[in-house]
């Protein structure tokens, strides 16, 4: 049937729904000519929507969409406390009778309701304000809210922090949807790279100088399988010139695939004087694999200071494992290392070798910044010059 009149079909939904304690949640249609009806909705997969069918206390009724100004859902108890709050009275014991009933009930918001008005009757009514969370301080009450405020502590994501942790947290939030923002113009960018629109994404890529790119740079200079790209990207990364920007670049400078980003990334990187990026290289002397303690000594000739002669000497010679897998008896297989050097061995077990290695590009190195000192890969004789030469200037001297 269609809907004729609010009021009494209202009423009677709302004493049938009381009459059983309401043992369902109820729809309520609050209706743009005022009024509401309430029920249950039987036809709630109905797209696009044009009806909504409920079934009330008064039988079945069907509403136009466009008379529904919204929609809520309403538990049982909270309609049941519709019903009952007008018969508790407004005196501390009526309304702490009804803040027990809304608490059996889990009715949190409106128990506050009730214990805040009990506290308004009589201030130091106990009770009331445990039940909202309030704790004496010398003699007084005060909530935890208050209290940490007071310490200088502020609630913030559902913790209390110093204004410190709060003004950090913030600008890390704004620095995260920064980031997001460059990683879209990026994105951007890179698609218009090879069309109509080429110079202008170039331009607008050589154009950046906000630190804040470089986490959506250095994304797309791994993620992009163009070479051409990826250099464009390196070139951006040295305009930023951050120690940031400048630690993606030695990064990729040992670790692109592709050797022309390698030296291109290396070429940004000439005479730094950033000592991050002097410590990373130094630090893949110490490398594992024979191949990056080599494009660590070249990366080192670029940054060109002699303060990495020490560690260099170190890598002159660098001691590798190798695992050694044997066949049966009589039968042999082969093994490679992780620099790509291979062997064959005899026998039925495996077992672990150190293999000693003479870094060619290590000597190299040490050559041109000790300014042409050459004791070939004598160890001994390197460090015996390097600890006589007192006068770092003379170092400098020479490469000079």
């Amino acid at each position: 049937m269609k809907f004729t009149a609010i009021g009494p079909i209202v009423l009677a939904t709302l004493l049938l729904l009381c009459s059983y304690a309401a043992a369902a949640d109820v729809d309520v249609f609050i209706l743009s000519g005022g009024g509401r009806v309430m029920g249950q909705l039987l036809n709630p997969d109905q797209k696009p929507r044009t009806t909504f069918v409920v079934q009330t206390a008064a039988g079945k009724l069907t509403l136009d969409a466009s008379r529904v100004k919204q929609r809520l859902r309403k538990r049982a108890e909270e309609l049941e406390y519709e019903r009952v709050r007008p018969g508790f009275p407004d005196t501390v014991e009526g309304q702490w009778a009804l803040s027990e009933w809304c608490r059996e009930k889990n009715l949190v918001t409106q128990r506050s309701t009730h214990l805040e008005r009990i506290i308004e009757l009589e201030p130091n009514h106990e009770q009331a304000r445990r039940g909202l969370g309030h704790s004496q301080v010398n003699g007084r009450w005060t909530t935890q809210k208050e209290e940490m405020a007071r310490t200088g502590y502020r609630l913030y994501k559902g913790r209390y922090r110093t204004s410190q942790q709060i003004e950090l947290m913030e600008k890390d939030k704004k620095q995260d949807l920064a980031e997001k923002e460059w990683f879209k113009k990026l994105k951007r960018w890179r698609g218009w790279l090879g069309s109509d629109k080429s110079n202008q994404a170039r331009n607008s890529i050589l154009d950046i100088d906000n630190p804040v790119a470089v986490k959506a740079l250095a994304f797309a200079m791994e993620d992009d399988k163009r070479q051409p790209v990826r250099i464009l990207l390196a070139e951006a990364l040295a305009n930023v010139g951050t120690p940031t920007a400048l630690a993606v670049l030695a990064d990729r400078s040992l670790e692109d695939p592709i050797e022309e980003v390698r030296l291109s990334c290396l070429d940004y990187l000439k005479d730094t004087k950033d000592p991050t990026v002097l410590a990373f290289f130094v630090g893949k002397l110490r490398s594992k694999d024979n191949g990056t303690v080599n494009r660590a000594a070249v990366a080192l000739s670029y940054v060109n200071n002699p303060s990495a002669i020490g560690p260099l000497v170190d890598a002159l010679v660098t001691i590798h494992k190798f695992k050694i897998n044997k066949g049966k008896q009589g039968q042999m297989s082969n093994t490679f290392s992780n620099s790509g050097a291979g062997g064959m061995s005899m026998g039925s077990s495996t077992k672990i070798v150190k293999i000693p290695f003479k870094n060619r590009a290590v000597l190299d190195t040490l050559v041109v910044l000790s300014g042409g000192v050459n004791f070939n890969f004598d160890t001994q004789a390197w460090k015996y010059w390097y600890t006589s030469s007192k006068n770092r200037k003379d170092l400098d001297a020479r490469r000079d």
